[in-house]
C-alpha cells in the first residue's frame, strides 16, 4: 500500500475531526458528540486489505476518543472553577440561584463592579494606518515578520502619546517602564522629538539596544536607568528631567506581565502625589499602559504567586470582601480568575480544546481585574478608559489602559479610516524625511540572535533574512 495514500487519508480524517471540534481553536462543550463522527469505508485508500482497514479505523477512533477526553477535561475545569467561585463570592439576596453560571456572573460583576466587556471595547489602532505605519516603518530596518508583529503596536502607542500630550511635545518626555530593546522609545525620540527615560531592571546587551544605532544627537534623547519600578522615585525623575529641560511626562508601559502592571500604576501614583505635594516640578500628564498576562498574577516567571500583592493594591475598592476572612476569599477569587484567564491565550494555540464558554469567562475575569486598575487610575489622574490598541493578529494581549485629566482627548480613540490626525501624520513624515536624508534608516536587527519564528539568523553576522523558516 502506498504510504502517501495512507498519509493522505489520515490527513483527510484529521481535517474532518477538526471540523467537528477536535482541531478548532475554540469549541463549544455542546458539541462533544461530534468528535465521534463515523468515517465510511469508501473514504479509505484503495487497495487496503480488511485487516489494514480495521487498523486504520481503530487508530482514528483512538484519536477521536483522545480528542473527546480533551474537550471533556476543559468542560470539567470550567465547572470546577465556577463552583469554587460560587463558594468565594459574596451572595446577594434574591431568588436567582447564585451557584448557577448566570448567578456566579452577576455576583462577580457586582463584587468587582466590572465595566464594559472585552468584546465591546473600542478598537483604537491609530489614525490612517497605511499612511502612518508606512512613515514609521521607513525609519527602521528589522526582519519583515518582526516588523509585521510590532509595528502596528508601536504606531498605535505613538499616537496615544501624541494625543495625551495634546500634540505638543515641547519640554515633554516619556517614562518608559520595562523598555526592553527600546524600539518604541527610539521611535518616540526620532519621530516625535521626545526624550525617553527607559526604566529597566536589567538592560539588554548593548548590541541589542536600539538606541545604540542612533546618531549621537538622537541617542542623547534615550536615557537608561537600571532600577526596579518599586524603587524608582522622584529624585531620579527630577534629576533627569532637570538635565534635559523636561516639565511634562507621559507614563508608558508596554506589556508588563502580571503584577508589573499594578506596580507601574503604583509608581505613577507615587510620582503624582510627589508633584501635588510640590516635591517635584515634573507633571505626569497621563498614562498609557498596554496590559499583559493576567495569568501571571497567580504564578509569575519565577514561579511565585503575586495574588496577595495584587489584592493589597485594590482591597480598599472591594467592600464586599471585608476583614481577614474577606481578604482570604478575595485572594482565592483572584487566584482562580488569574489562573483561568489563561484560557483566552490557550484558545489561540494549535490543537487546543478550549470551549467558547471558557473563552467568554476568561474575558470576564480580565474585565473584572481591569476594572480595579481603571478605578485606581481614575483617582490618580482624574479619568481613565480602556481600548483594544492593536490587531489580535499582532498580539492577543491587546488591552490598553489610558489615563489623564478629564476630559480625555478624543484622539486616543482614533482608528484607521474612521478618524484622521493630519498634524500627527505631518510630524511623522517630516521627521522620517529628515532622518532618512541625514543618516538613512536605523538598523535595529537583533545582532547575534536567530529566530525561526521571525525568519532571521544573525548569529554569524548580519546576513540576509531567512525565507521559509517556521516554528
Amino acid at each position: 500500500v502506498c504510504c502517501d495514500g495512507l498519509r493522505a487519508w489520515m490527513n483527510s480524517s484529521s481535517a474532518q475531526s477538526s471540523a467537528s471540534g477536535i482541531g478548532a481553536e475554540v469549541r463549544s462543550h455542546h458539541d462533544l458528540a461530534a468528535v465521534e463522527e463515523a468515517r465510511p469505508s469508501d473514504l479509505l485508500p484503495q487497495g487496503l486489505s480488511r485487516n489494514q482497514q480495521k487498523k486504520l479505523l481503530a487508530r482514528q477512533a483512538r484519536q477521536d476518543r483522545k480528542g473527546q477526553k480533551k474537550v471533556q477535561k476543559q468542560s470539567d475545569s470550567l465547572a470546577i472553577a465556577l463552583g469554587r467561585l460560587a463558594e468565594m463570592l459574596p451572595a446577594p439576596p434574591g431568588a436567582l440561584d447564585a451557584s448557577q453560571p448566570e448567578g456566579v456572573r452577576l455576583r462577580l460583576c457586582a463584587a468587582f463592579g466590572a465595566r464594559a466587556g472585552y468584546r465591546s471595547l473600542p478598537l483604537a489602532f491609530g489614525p490612517q494606518l497605511d499612511e502612518g505605519m508606512a512613515a514609521v516603518g521607513s525609519v527602521l530596518v528589522r526582519p519583515e515578520k518582526y516588523g509585521a508583529k510590532f509595528l502596528p503596536q508601536e504606531y498605535s502607542l505613538l499616537h496615544k502619546l501624541w494625543a495625551v500630550l495634546g500634540g505638543d511635545c515641547a519640554g515633554a518626555g516619556v517614562l518608559d517602564i520595562g523598555a526592553g530593546n527600546a524600539n518604541c522609545a527610539v521611535l518616540a525620540a526620532m519621530l516625535l522629538g521626545l526624550t525617553v527615560i527607559c526604566v529597566e531592571r536589567e538592560s539588554p546587551r548593548e548590541e541589542l539596544r536600539a538606541e545604540m544605532q542612533l546618531p549621537p544627537h538622537l541617542r542623547s534623547r534615550i536615557i537608561r536607568l537600571e532600577a526596579d519600578i518599586e524603587d524608582f522615585g522622584r529624585a531620579q525623575l527630577q534629576e533627569v528631567a532637570s538635565a534635559h529641560g523636561l516639565s511634562r511626562m507621559v507614563f508608558v508601559a508596554k506589556h508588563p506581565c502580571g503584577v508589573g502592571v499594578d506596580r507601574s500604576i503604583e509608581c505613577a501614583a507615587r510620582l503624582q502625589a510627589d508633584q501635588r505635594a510640590g516635591a517635584t516640578s515634573v507633571t505626569i500628564v497621563g498614562a498609557v499602559i498596554a496590559t499583559c498576562c493576567t495569568n501571571k498574577l497567580c504564578l509569575d516567571d519565577n514561579q511565585v504567586s503575586r495574588v496577595s500583592e495584587f489584592c493589597n493594591f485594590y482591597s480598599q475598592d472591594l467592600p464586599a470582601f471585608v476583614g481577614d476572612l474577606g481578604m482570604a476569599q478575595l485572594e482565592r477569587t483572584v487566584e482562580i480568575m488569574s489562573r483561568c484567564s489563561a484560557w483566552r491565550t490557550a484558545a489561540g494555540s494549535n490543537g487546543n480544546a478550549i470551549h467558547t464558554d471558557q473563552l467568554e469567562w476568561a474575558e470576564l475575569f480580565e474585565d473584572a481585574l481591569q476594572t480595579l486598575r481603571l478605578r485606581r487610575l481614575d483617582r490618580i489622574f482624574g479619568a481613565s478608559t480602556e481600548v483594544r490598541f492593536a490587531p489580535s493578529s499582532c498580539t492577543l494581549q491587546d488591552r490598553c489602559l489610558i489615563a489623564g485629566p478629564p476630559p480625555l482627548p478624543t484622539g486616543i480613540f482614533a482608528h484607521d479610516g474612521t478618524s484622521s490626525d493630519p498634524a500627527f501624520l505631518a510630524q511623522l513624515r517630516q521627521s522620517a524625511g529628515r532622518l532618512l536624508a541625514d543618516t538613512g534608516a536605523i538598523d535595529c536587527r537583533p545582532r547575534g540572535l536567530k529566530s525561526a519564528k521571525y525568519g532571521f539568523d544573525y548569529s554569524n553576522g548580519m546576513g540576509d533574512d531567512l525565507e521559509g523558516l517556521s516554528d
